[in-house]
């Protein structure tokens, strides 16, 4: 039952991965998006086919695979945040800085996560729902900032933009997150959060553009009107 659970979830990320190849989306933001949903859509299926496969040497390297992939991958989140808040930092210099600052910030995060938790991996069998974990009991230091900073830039984008989807799919995770931690069902409430986070940031990314379009079709209203002002003196 969990295990169909858990495909249902890979499904659900897979659809939104659907999703934002109809949309028309561009640039760093949507591309490291789709490789967030095929990440934890893969994420899913692998937890998905523990029962199957977890006495076996395939199953544990796709355990490392998944573990590889949440340290390298999320971090990435930063630089996602900071393309959008440049949309509203009319000065290129602090738009220059706030990226520079995201990836020097990303960096840190990844090589945090390869020190930390990738370098001396160790996985053993769980007792509930059998799949591979780490024997590392240490809080995800990076995770958890990066989550923080999330939800700030979150709050200032509500504020400035009027959407609260991402500081509403920040707030969840980190909330449900810190709620199911050292619960042997915490990693179901955790995936199951990680969708609509994903979501709530497909959603942010959406509005930002479709913002930033009505922005440029109002600029070129004004720009024809007054053009055609200036002709009919």
């Amino acid at each position: 039952m969990l295990g169909f659970m858990f495909l249902l979830l890979a499904l659900g990320h897979v659809a939104l991965f659907l999703w934002s190849l109809s949309r028309p989306l561009t640039g760093f933001p949507v591309w490291y998006l789709r490789c967030l949903l095929l990440a934890m859509a893969l994420d899913n299926v692998i937890i998905a086919v523990a029962p199957a496969l977890v006495d076996s040497s395939t199953y544990a390297e796709l355990s490392v695979l998944r573990f590889w992939l949440h340290a390298i991958v999320l971090p990435g989140l930063l630089v996602f945040v900071a393309s959008i808040l440049c949309d509203y930092l009319t000065v290129a210099g602090l738009r220059r800085v706030l990226l520079w600052g995201a990836w020097l910030l990303t960096i840190a995060a990844v090589t945090y996560g390869y020190l930390y938790e990738l370098a001396n991996l160790n996985l053993v069998r769980a007792e509930f729902y059998p799949r591979m974990v780490s024997t590392d009991g240490q809080l995800p230091y990076a995770t958890i900032l990066v989550n923080l900073l999330v939800i700030v830039a979150g709050i200032w984008i509500w504020r400035r933009a009027g959407w609260p989807w991402l500081f509403l799919g920040a707030v969840q995770i980190f909330v449900v997150n810190g709620a199911a931690a050292g619960q042997e069902w915490g990693f179901i409430a955790g995936n199951l959060a990680e969708l609509f986070f994903v979501a709530s940031l497909l959603a942010t990314l959406n509005q930002a553009i479709e913002s930033q379009r009505s922005g440029n079709l109002q600029h070129q209203k004004t720009t024809v009107v007054s053009e055609s002002s200036m002709s009919g003196h």
